[in-house]
């Protein structure tokens, strides 16, 4: 079995080097980021003054928001009609720029979760966000949308939560924690784990993007870090962290970065029968 790997594209149609493969792996981060501006520099004004209310979309309008963010739905829907048409199955879990709605705040637009808008009619698609599917012996189990630790590393992080916010961040955590352990113990087949974000704590998550309110700091997923430790799955391939494209191995699991931007492609060769990587092709070389 040959899969290929995209990065994170945000809005970008990929291009493919590599010509045989019999499925696609797309962990996340279809739609455009024109906002992304906006957001760091709100998040910048609220990690410096914990008194400052204001979210991205007051200081520049709701409407120009709004018109952000369906320009951002309409060119993550261009990308998954793509991957589509391959006629092979594409497995994916939703980024945390795929709008898939986030309960916390007012703004009716911001709540709403638009992903299964975005992956409607394709039947190519397989959603594994919190799901598992089985594909020749290999199952498939993912988590999306991840965008850093679930709960916090770092003083100046858990410093901004009340005591309420820090046991809500822990509740969800062990919520999200125990739904992906029952789908792995639930398996008998070799693993590939999705997460959207990577591990924590490896040399593929630390931020090194100046313009991040994060930067300097490892972000990736505390939860992914905790499953691939536990259940040792034989792959884990997630993205989030553009900075960083290649591999790192947490025990006999190999991690991989998939990398940001149209041009990244990851290539892996696998042998069904005894669950084993036979190679893994990087395109171009592994950065960061």
């Amino acid at each position: 079995m040959k899969l290929l790997i995209i990065g994170d594209l945000h809005g970008n149609k990929p291009k493919i080097h590599f010509k045989d493969f019999d499925a696609i792996i797309a962990p996340g981060d279809f739609c455009s980021d024109a906002s992304r501006k906006y957001i760091f520099r709100n998040l910048i004004k609220q990690r410096d003054n914990p008194d400052y209310k204001l979210e991205w979309w007051d200081e520049i309008g709701r409407e120009k928001a709004k018109e952000m963010l369906e320009k951002s739905l309409k060119d993550g829907r261009k990308i998954l009609e793509f991957l589509n048409s391959f006629d092979v199955p594409v497995f994916l879990v939703p980024g945390n720029w795929d709008q898939t709605g986030f309960k916390e705040y007012k703004w009716k637009r911001i709540k709403d979760n638009n992903w299964p808008r975005l992956i409607k009619g394709l039947d190519n698609l397989r959603d594994v966000h919190f799901r598992k599917r089985t594909l020749d012996g290999i199952d498939f189990i993912g988590y999306g949308v991840v965008s850093g630790p679930e709960i916090p590393q770092y003083k100046k992080d858990k410093d901004r939560l009340t005591r309420d916010e820090l046991k809500k961040q822990k509740a969800d955590y062990e919520t999200k924690k125990k739904r992906l352990s029952k789908l792995f113990q639930k398996s008998k087949n070799p693993i590939i784990f999705m997460p959207h974000n990577i591990p924590f704590k490896t040399r593929l998550d630390m931020i090194t993007n100046k313009d991040s309110p994060k930067y300097g700091y490892h972000y990736g997923s505390v939860i992914a870090r905790e499953i691939v430790e536990k259940y040792q799955p034989l792959l884990c391939i997630g993205g989030h962290m553009h900075e960083h494209f290649g591999r790192q191995n947490i025990g006999k699991t190999v991690c991989i970065n998939a990398g940001f931007g149209s041009k990244v492609n990851t290539l892996i060769d696998l042998d069904r029968e005894k669950g084993k990587i036979r190679s893994i092709k990087f395109y171009p070389k592994p950065y960061g």
